[in-house]
């Protein structure tokens, strides 16, 4: 029972062609390596009575690393790992046409095409090994690969979590656009907050709103006997005038 598990790389996905191209240069570089007599052989051999010279043991060494590199790049070339991984890629495919072409020919298995990055792919997924035959088989592995499963709905659960407060982050974001100072260092200062400027400047205001009413609650009113309709309209303003510049002029209302 084998599932194809692609790692994750980021932002970016690795395809099926990419991840097979890997493993194969991994393995030509691992071929492609110069060989050489290990210790024990040349201890062994120094000891013996007939001793191959150390010169020839070189040489002999040398020639057959030319010939391995020599082979190597002929036979290991870049193209030549792309071609197989794009034929790796290809049976790939071909094995999940012929699936979806046969469902009856599944067998009961995962698609080894299946992507397990993907969401739906994820959700897709059986809480349990779907062959009866191998999870009676192998336990340790049906055992495996539900644990697995159930870490892989856990972990997309929380991608799409992130992704979602994100998402309202960037919303957040966007409504306090307008809101940015010209240099868009941050929030206006005009903005009402707690102990910011607008409520200091209301408090001021609230205090000197207070002095005023009590100014002008000590103005002198008009005679209640004298008919309101022949008070002089000129002397009234020109006696309020005068008030208003006293009060304003007072340095106990206006510390300068």
């Amino acid at each position: 029972m084998h599932i194809s598990f692609l790692p994750s790389a980021g932002a970016c996905t690795p395809t099926i062609p990419s991840v097979k191209q890997s493993f194969v240069s991994a393995q030509t570089n691992l071929l492609s390596q110069p060989i050489a007599p290990s210790r024990a052989w040349r201890a062994s051999n120094d000891a013996s009575e007939h001793a191959i010279p150390s010169r020839l043991v070189d040489d002999a060494v040398a020639s057959v690393n030319r010939t391995i590199q020599q082979h190597c790049r002929r036979v290991y070339a870049p193209q030549a790992s792309r071609h197989v991984a794009e034929q790796i890629s290809s049976l790939y495919s071909r094995d999940a046409e012929r699936r979806l072409g046969n469902p009856d020919d599944a067998g009961g298995g995962i698609g080894r095409e299946l992507d397990l990055v993907d969401e739906s792919a994820i959700e897709s997924l059986p809480a349990a090994w779907p062959s009866h035959k191998d999870v009676n088989a192998y336990p340790m592995e049906a055992n495996r690969y539900a644990e697995t499963v159930r870490q892989l709905a856990d972990l997309s659960q929380r991608r799409k979590d992130l992704r979602q407060r994100v998402e309202r982050f960037r919303n957040l974001e966007k409504s306090i656009e307008s809101f940015r100072t010209m240099d868009g260092v941050g929030v206006q200062e005009n903005l009402v907050t707690r102990d910011g400027p607008v409520e200091k400047e209301l408090e001021r205001m609230r205090v000197l709103l207070a002095r005023v009413v009590g100014r002008v609650s000590e103005l002198p009113s008009a005679d209640a006997t004298q008919d309101p309709g022949r008070i002089e309209l000129s002397a009234l303003t020109a006696a309020r005038k005068k008030q208003i510049e006293e009060f304003l002029a007072d340095q106990r209302v206006f510390p300068s």
